[in-house]
């Protein structure tokens, strides 16, 4: 195998690398509107997650409450029973005292139980909104799943095709220079052989040595760029 013959062949190994990476970060991508489409059917769920357990939250203290407001009224019977039962000013100051505490009592609770069931209402409203995808949006984000998976199942048969690319390729310079080219690429990833830039290294972008060029262009023999080491070629002479 002469040098061109492998330089070619790295070359179309390197190629086919960025292809397969292209494809896999378009394979793994979704694109923008089904990203925006998700995010908003999670924003959605996470939304109506929080507000349903912020409904149980509420149930439980609803309950306690209304037990306690229970007990509460209990008590001040009691003592309005008690208040006309007094047989002096001393007795009758202690059960008004007693009975003013415990209305006090009841009152932030009766007040407190008023705003959970406000709350609890505006929940259930905001719920059921939350509850109910229009077959609109439903249906613009499952055709964009669908859309995806397609493609997604293209990119793959691609990649497929890629990789068998890549065997033949590897098949025909034989296993000595696909362990240099391997070497080379593993110590230089992504990028193991660039093209020239005119004069410039298409890589690092620094400028060759006139006498370096002229070596590239002849593709007699191995160049690499001096400052980053990459394998230098003409793309002239390689084209896509």
């Amino acid at each position: 195998m002469t040098v061109r013959e492998e330089l070619a062949g790295f070359i179309a190994l390197q190629r086919l690398l960025e292809r397969r990476a292209a494809l896999r970060r378009e394979r793994d991508t979704p694109p923008a509107e089904l990203v925006e489409l998700r995010s908003s059917h999670a924003g959605r769920n996470s939304t109506l997650k929080t507000q349903r357990a912020r409904q149980d939250e509420l149930g439980t203290e609803q309950r306690t409450l209304q037990r306690e407001a229970d007990a509460l009224r209990e008590e001040r019977d009691h003592f309005r029973k008690q208040k006309s039962q007094v047989t002096n000013m001393k007795q009758l100051t202690a059960v008004v005292t007693e009975l003013d505490f415990v209305e006090q009592q009841l009152k932030a609770k009766e007040d407190r139980l008023l705003a959970i069931l406000e709350e609890l209402e505006s929940l259930k409203t905001s719920v059921a909104e939350l509850s109910a995808e229009s077959p609109e949006e439903r249906e613009q984000r499952e055709a964009a799943e669908a859309t995806w998976e397609t493609l997604r199942e293209e990119l793959t048969v691609r990649l497929q095709e890629v990789d068998r690319e890549l065997r033949r390729v590897q098949r025909e310079l034989g296993p000595e220079s696909v362990a240099r080219f391997k070497k080379l690429w593993t110590s230089r990833k992504p990028l193991a052989v660039v093209p020239l830039d005119e004069t410039a290294c298409s890589a690092c972008h620094a400028e060759l040595r006139p006498a370096l060029v002229q070596l590239v262009r002849a593709a007699e023999t191995m160049e690499s760029c001096d400052t980053c080491r990459r394998l230098l070629y003409d793309p002239e002479q390689f084209p896509s």
